[in-house]
């Protein structure tokens, strides 16, 4: 049993020469100052952590704060992309939507067409609105392959920001509850 505590002992850590010294100092000013010196130097010292933690918090809301601001540059910017590519995308749609209007009214046509002269020129016209509407629809597609892209940056963004301001929430409460710690000091 006695092997048990010298080897439990031995395997506690000791005090580094400077932090045996650091305590014994810290000791020694506790006994000379007395309680109340005592109670004013801890006092300032908090305060004084208490101001960098503050000037610290302040730098953290200015930085978000910039943050913030080239997000919403970048939205702006990416917005008015999207706007100019819905704008250039309507007419295709429309284009799209009369083609594909012709070439059902043409189907239509054709099937009530029994006579094959000009069930011919209605499919060859029926054609050419296809082919009208495949064009439109590569075109289309080009310009919606943009447009999904910058929604996925707004997205990315948008998400971006949202983290910043819970980090700004949280700093901003840490300020406020030293702000007003330090105020009931």
């Amino acid at each position: 049993m006695d092997t048990d505590k010298t080897k439990e002992a031995s395997e506690t850590p000791k005090e580094t020469p400077e932090v045996l010294f650091e305590r014994k100092r810290r000791e020694a000013r506790a006994a000379m100052e007395g309680p109340e010196w005592t109670e004013k130097r801890e006092r300032n010292e908090r305060e004084k952590e208490s101001h960098g933690e503050q000037i610290a918090l302040d730098r953290q809301l200015a930085e978000i704060a910039t943050q913030k601001e080239k997000l919403e540059l970048d939205w702006i910017a990416l917005d008015d992309q999207r706007k100019i590519i819905r704008a250039a995308l309507a007419p295709i749609l429309e284009r799209e939507k009369t083609a594909e209007e012709e070439e059902a009214r043409l189907e239509i046509e054709e099937a009530k067409t029994g006579l094959p002269q000009p069930r011919q020129e209605i499919e060859k016209t029926r054609w050419a609105a296809q082919d009208k509407r495949r064009s439109a629809e590569q075109e289309k597609w080009g310009w919606q392959e943009k447009l999904f892209k910058i929604e996925q940056a707004i997205e990315n963004n948008t998400q971006k920001y949202r983290g910043l301001l819970d980090q700004e929430d949280t700093a901003q409460t840490k300020l406020n509850a030293l702000q007003a710690q330090s105020g009931n000091v």
